[in-house]
Parts: structure tokens; sequence; C-alpha cells
């Protein structure tokens, strides 16, 4: 089944060259939405709740610099338009939260690989998630990724920052409850409890409201008992009430790479960079999960595979009846009339085009982005469209050429005759 849900009133279609096709959830830094861009490539577009912060512009920066096989690279960011947002790579494959699995064994081990790779990478580019939850941990066919990162929603985050009320609150670090900015430490607390909920299914801290939460994170420790004995140090010294009793990601990784998990090497020296993070690739990518989340495209691909070839035939017609080109030359969709005979086209694709009577329309705005063979279709039909309006300015000209040659060739004609 797919990830994203449909797009709801307010949401928008379409921002710049992107056309969203769903919501795929909602974060701190604002809702996330699949997309694509005008290559059909599926992206994922992060639309900011308000206005960015004044560091904004750097933090982006920042943010595409990070390329890691662990994380969610960072692909075009638009922060000064009404609508500011950030796109990154698409990730196939459901969210830890929504994945409903238990981890244990090497594929525990292998999780927590992968988002220590993922911090590591982000920490050394000076960036700082602060949203690190399940839901921004996506299980892709090559291993867990760590999305969600890029922009904070202003200088720091503190208790009364707009994000901390809609990000869940069991991955928030105790500094942050007591008004201090969340850093990088705090995003080591977050990695503990992902391990924890990965092992278990259920949050760390939960409680019935944002208050008791609060109490357990500052006053109670979580019980690790479920975690295995190589992994409990590690969660344990991640869930640190101070800050600066936590290790930073860096030491995580080494510490899950060397096998020496008793004890953290704090400031050990760490091996070169690039093979760090390799080697947590490496272990990461051993972790595999099916999931059946296809794009647009390939949901449209299937089903045109699917039609008879007669009526293969008759989709082109009916798809160039509902894809308008705006006055920007972009394709957009239109409810239009179909011909008589495509009810066998639109059933064969229930679920991308809404039909009622003799009308249909395109369900997503996206599909002429996403689907390679309509664009295909849109663009041979903008060349025929443009050659006929040509033909048609040109007409009175050549009729008018046409008159003029009539009647020189009838004043010759009578001069002959004279």
């Amino acid at each position: 089944m797919r990830v994203a849900q449909g797009l709801i009133v307010g949401d928008p279609w379409r921002l710049g060259g992107y056309r969203l096709a769903g919501r795929l959830g909602a974060g701190v830094r604002g809702v996330v939405y699949e997309g694509y861009d005008p290559a059909g490539r599926r992206v994922a577009v992060t639309v900011l709740h308000g206005r960015p912060g004044p560091d904004a512009s750097a933090e982006a920066a920042a943010a595409r610099r990070v390329v890691s096989p662990c994380t969610a690279n960072v692909l075009d960011a638009d922060l000064d338009g009404p609508r500011p947002y950030i796109v990154s790579e698409y990730v196939e494959g459901p969210s830890l939260r929504r994945a409903g699995r238990i981890f244990g064994g090497d594929d525990l081990y292998g999780l927590a690989t992968a988002v220590a790779t993922a911090l590591t990478a982000l920490h050394d580019a000076g960036v700082v998630h602060r949203d690190l939850a399940p839901g921004n941990v996506i299980l892709g066919g090559e291993g867990p990724r760590v999305t969600g990162f890029g922009m904070a929603p202003g200088r720091g985050m503190s208790l009364t920052a707009t994000g901390l009320r809609t990000r869940v609150p069991s991955y928030t670090a105790p500094e942050v409850f007591t008004g201090g900015a969340a850093g990088p430490a705090a995003d080591v607390f977050a990695w503990g409890g992902i391990v924890l909920y990965a092992a278990t299914g259920e949050d760390p801290f939960a409680a019935g409201s944002l208050g008791a939460v609060m109490h357990r994170i500052l006053s109670l420790d979580p019980d690790l008992g479920p975690l295995p004995g190589a992994l409990r140090p590690l969660a344990f010294a991640a869930l640190a009430k101070d800050a600066g009793a936590r290790p930073a990601a860096r030491d995580l990784l080494i510490a899950l790479l060397s096998g020496d998990l008793a004890a953290p090497p704090r400031g050990a020296p760490a091996p070169e960079e690039v093979s760090l993070l390799r080697s947590g690739a490496e272990v990461a990518a051993r972790v595999r999960t099916a999931c059946d989340d296809p794009g647009l495209g390939a949901l449209a691909e299937a089903a045109y595979a699917a039609l008879d070839p007669a009526d293969r035939e008759r989709a082109p017609a009916v798809f160039l009846r509902l894809v308008a080109i705006a006055p920007d030359g972009q394709p957009v969709a239109r409810e239009a009339r179909v011909p008589a005979g495509s009810e066998r086209v639109l059933r064969g694709f229930a679920g991308l085009v809404a039909h009622r009577e003799d009308t249909a329309t395109l369900v997503h705005q996206a599909l002429p982005y996403a689907w390679p063979r309509l664009g295909a279709w849109v663009e041979a039909g903008r060349a025929r469209l443009v050659a006929r309006e040509r033909f048609a300015r040109l007409l009175p000209l050549l009729l008018a050429v046409s008159v003029v040659l009539a009647l020189a060739a009838g004043v010759i004609a009578m001069g002959w005759i004279v």
C-alpha cells in the first residue's frame, strides 16, 4: 500500500517546479508531502511552519552538504516565498512508527547503527536534527534512513516554541523542557529513545498528558530491560538527564562498530571520517524491509499495461482531455467530458482518475509530472496545438497571398486575351 495520504483542503498542489501528490506526515518543521519535480523524480517536500529563522539559509546550505547513505539528502530549498519549503530525497518505505515491527538481534543493532551514522554525518556538518523520532526514521529497502532535518523553527528551540507542541514529546531531551536549546546532545537522547522504541514498539516515557511525559523525562529512567545487554549501556548513556553526560553521536557509532559497547569511548581517536560513515552504512544496509510504496508513475504505468490493446489506443485521447496547459506552459489537471467508449479506460485507472457520469478529472495534479508516458502525450499534444495555432495565424496571410496571386493570374490572363 502507498505511504502518502491525500491532500486536504488548504494544502498546496504546486510549489515552484514541484507538484504535490499527498501528505506523508507532520513534524516540528512543517508538513511533509510526496512531490514530483518536472523530470518526474519523486521527492519529499517539507512546507515549513511560519517563516524560517535568521539562520535559515545557513542551515539549509549546511543540510545540503550532508551526504550519507543513512540520510535522505536535501536537494533544494526556497525560503523566501509565501510558503517556504525544503525538498529532500524520497525514501520508499514505511517509517519506524508505521511499520508495526519489533526489532531484535542483528536488526536492532543495524537500526541503532544506521541512526547513529546519520547523526554523525549531520553533526559533523554542523546540522542538528531537533525532531528525531520514529516517524523520521524510514525503513527503506536498502536500510534505515533518517529524514526531516535541515531547518530549525527559529534560533534553537525552547519549551515555548511552536514546534515543540507538534512533536512527539517522549523523544524530547530534558534540557529542552527546562528552557534550553536543542543541540547535538538532544539528538543523542532521541537516539536512545528510538532504540528502545524499536525493541518494544512503545514510546519511552509515554503518559496521558504532556505534563506527565515531562515529569517522567525529567525525573525517571525508562526500563531498558527489553534491550539486549550489548546495547543497554549505550542507551543508558544516551538517555542521561544531563546533556553533558551523554556521548557524542560519533562516540556511539565508534562503540557500535568496534563491538565495545560497555562504555562509549568519549573523545577516543576516531577512524578516518569517510571510512567511519561507510562502515556504519554497511551495517545499516543489512537491515532489509519489504515495502509496497510505488509512486504515481509506477501505478499509472501498471494500469496502462493492464489495458487491452484497443483501450491503450484510446487512453491518450482520454488523458489529453483531462490536462490543460496553464499560461506559464505547465500542465494542470482539469475536469472534462470524456469520449464515448472510455469506460474501461477510466475503470482501469480507478484511484488515479475520478469519473462521474460523462466527465472525469485526474485525482492528482502531479500525475503529468510523475507519469512519463502522460508527460510525453502532453508534449506531443502541445506540439500539435502549437502547429495548429501557427497555421491559424498564417492562414489569413496565406489566403491574402492566394487572392493576390489569383488576381495577378487573372490580369495576366486578360492581357494574353487582349
